[in-house]
């Protein structure tokens, strides 16, 4: 059986949404590993695993039974492309967080979404055609590509970048939005109550579409209802043209603790998204007992089905009218049911199958 080689070119990153999705299902998978028995099951043979990581890289992420090792030389396009490949020579190399070696055969690859291909993704001209070109060479030289949802394979396949062999699906988890305690002082800090806001992700990105629900509140239209808007400053979303309520409550960043505090306070999730990949944020907030209305647009129908409400993504009299008749507690009682099938532990078994399977064919 082949060894199993995991990229770790993402931790030297920032801590965004994919790498904190290859770091979790990293953790999983060992887990699973370090519970098998002898140490793994006999019946399937030993399947033995690493993480190579850049130097300086190696922090942070305790490992039982993955091998960690850590390199001399720092991150760089060129560490992952041309130093990984002899690093992992002979390995299935496992890339979770959208990019791999081209030079590198056999590998897996899990890419995240396809906004690459979408003029409106407000990635960086440079940087989107760099993806329209080298991501289908990463796809199709790897054994097996997996993404998030039904929806993301539909657009890597008719986008060119899967060709032929269709992506796989592993759905995210969202259940780590439960391992925390709510932060017990987060809504007093800003100067809020419990069902007197609905709450908000802020981006400056096109795709985002915050702009519908910053007309929807426009003018105090939903008073005395406050919009909580979590991530940039003001000033980052007006120098993208965007107008915020003069009354929105900016969070900031906010960590675990304080979002399952605001999730737990809010009288609904905002999510008016034109396109996601998997749709992280509704999750969990319905894990949080708290209502959801969505845009029908991208996975969000498909990751949220019927335990979401939803509203023209262009049309803001229909945000508000969905707040003014929110059916929120068959909204509540719906969304925990329907999210708890997306587990990180559901998500590791999966993965770690595919893994098996790859590394027994190599």
């Amino acid at each position: 059986m082949r060894r199993v080689i995991f990229n770790g070119k993402f931790r030297a990153g920032g801590l965004n949404g994919v790498h904190r999705v290859a770091a979790r299902l990293i953790a999983e998978v060992d887990a699973l590993l370090a519970a098998a028995p002898a140490p793994d099951d006999p019946a399937q043979g030993h399947l033995s695993c690493a993480l190579i990581v850049p130097k300086g890289c190696a922090g942070g992420l305790p490992l039982s039974a993955i091998q960690l090792i850590e390199d001399d030389r720092p991150a760089s396009q060129s560490w992952e492309q041309l130093r990984l490949p002899r690093l992992a020579a002979g390995g299935l190399l496992v890339n979770l967080a959208n990019l791999a070696p081209l030079a590198h055969r056999p590998k897996l690859t899990l890419l995240h979404d396809a906004q690459f291909l979408r003029a409106d993704s407000s990635y960086p001209w440079r940087q989107r055609m760099g993806y329209r070109l080298l991501t289908p060479l990463m796809a199709r030289s790897s054994a097996r590509v997996l993404t998030v949802s039904a929806f993301s394979a539909g657009e890597l396949e008719s986008g060119g970048v899967t060709g032929r062999a269709r992506a796989e699906v592993l759905h995210n988890g969202a259940d780590h939005i439960l391992e925390v305690a709510p932060d017990p002082g987060a809504l007093a800090r800003l100067g809020l109550t419990p069902r007197s806001y609905a709450l908000m992700f802020g981006s400056p990105k096109a795709y985002k579409n915050n702009a519908v629900v910053f007309a929807a509140f426009a003018q105090g239209a939903l008073g005395p209802l406050r919009l909580v808007i979590v991530g940039p400053p003001r000033a980052a979303l007006e120098a993208a043209g965007l107008a915020p309520p003069a009354d929105a409550v900016f969070a900031g960043p906010c960590d675990d603790a304080a979002l399952r505090a605001l999730y737990e306070g809010a009288e609904a999730l905002l999510f008016p998204s034109r396109t996601e990949g998997f749709g992280l944020p509704p999750v969990e907030a319905m894990l949080c007992g708290c209502p959801v209305v969505a845009a029908p647009c991208g996975a969000v129908p498909e990751v949220c089905g019927d335990a979401a409400l939803y509203a023209d993504p262009d049309d803001p009299a229909a945000w508000q009218a969905a707040l003014a008749s929110l059916p929120r507690e068959a909204l509540i009682a719906a969304g925990r049911s329907h999210a708890a099938r997306y587990t990180w532990a559901s998500a590791g078994r999966n993965l770690l199958a595919a893994l098996r399977q790859l590394a027994q064919q190599a």
